[in-house]
């Protein structure tokens, strides 16, 4: 649940080095683009030109899209009250929501879990509607290993939180799918080193394989969605290569979806020879994408024009695009969400016309 970089360059750098910046990738980009053309067969090469000449913009499937929508800041209205924008007013009924492990919601090793907020969530969902609930985080008392279920954070992850979590959402009809983690290799998120997953992609598989038979005996019918690295089009080829890792460990044959996060656009390393077609192409599960955007509230629905169309037209396995995210208390020039507490992005509006 993070965008492409680290920091917010335009809070934490000058405009001057931000050009500086932006200049310094696209001269990277065409220096790559120029060199496929020049090497590669004919079909790359085509598609290099076009990249070179600037993808054009074209309709957004809008069948494909769904959405990231968290409705924990009650400064956009009552729970209920987004719901209804997002599933009536937007006419988005596939809706990822967030399952977080914190202290707040387990406050130690010997009480039970709580889902007050996603219980508020999933009770204010339309029948209609298709929930993903994403699960990850850890509580403060997982930093100590002594509270460890058999000296294994993955252990203990699945037996305190995914399966009394599966226990619960298999309640209400509007869940499908639940998604284990989020983006496991990211050095943002404290948990990924608790967990001991962001430089193992073999811990990883070892959570996938463990969240494999919880899903196995607590689930029911809801889908297993594995959880997606940082976007896997980004920091080439080290997301692509934890990616690939996960491959050949196994997880393609746990999982019911692959998941990937796609920010920023990076489309030579779509096409080039062993990048990210490639890899997907040899993925048996469906794609989602389940997280997917741009900061900005002009720039969403130019990047949405591009970005989508262009990568479906790519890689048609892609099943879903949850675009990131519905709201967001940033300033509009800054922020992801589709409302932020000024108004309201082109991308709302044009969902919002049908």
């Amino acid at each position: 649940m993070t965008g492409p970089l680290p920091f917010n360059l335009e809070t934490n750098g000058s405009a001057q080095l931000i050009k500086e910046i932006d200049i310094m990738r696209k001269i990277k980009a065409l220096t790559f683009i120029i060199l496929l053309l020049v090497s590669s067969g004919c079909n790359n090469a085509k598609e290099a030109a076009e990249i070179i000449d600037g993808i054009q913009r074209k309709p957004i499937p809008r069948s494909k899209l769904a959405v990231n929508a968290f409705f924990n800041d009650s400064r956009f209205g009552s729970i209920q009250a987004q719901m209804g924008d997002v599933t009536q007013n937007l006419s988005l009924r596939r809706i990822r929501v967030l399952a977080r492990w914190d202290t707040g919601s387990h406050p130690s090793p010997g009480s039970s879990p709580s889902f007050g907020l996603l219980e508020s969530i999933l009770s204010s969902a339309p029948s209609n509607a298709e929930i993903l609930v994403v699960a990850t985080g850890v509580p403060s008392w997982m930093s100590n290993s002594a509270n460890w279920i058999n000296g294994n954070p993955r252990t203990t992850y699945v037996e305190r939180w995914l399966k009394p979590l599966l226990r619960k959402v298999r309640q209400y009809g509007v869940v499908k799918a639940v998604q284990v983690w989020n983006e496991p290799n990211s050095g943002l998120f404290p948990e990924n080193n608790v967990l001991q997953v962001r430089t193992s992609p073999e811990n990883y598989a070892e959570l996938m394989a463990l969240s494999k038979n919880a899903f196995d005996s607590e689930a029911g019918s809801i889908q297993f969605v594995m959880g997606a690295t940082t976007a896997i089009n980004q920091n080439f080829p080290d997301t692509l290569n934890y990616n690939r890792a996960l491959r050949d460990a196994g997880v393609n044959s746990l999982v019911d979806i692959w998941a990937i996060h796609y920010y920023g656009q990076q489309f030579e390393n779509v096409i080039q020879d062993g990048g990210v077609r490639d890899f997907l192409q040899g993925i048996s599960k469906p794609i989602w994408m389940t997280e997917s955007g741009i900061q900005g509230s002009d720039k969403q629905l130019k990047y949405g024009e591009e970005t989508w169309p262009y990568l479906l037209e790519k890689m048609p396995n892609i099943d879903r695009i949850y675009i990131y995210q519905y709201t967001e208390s940033t300033e509009a020039s800054s922020s992801y969400g589709l409302r932020n507490l000024n108004g309201v992005s082109d991308l709302y509006n044009w969902l919002a016309e049908g």
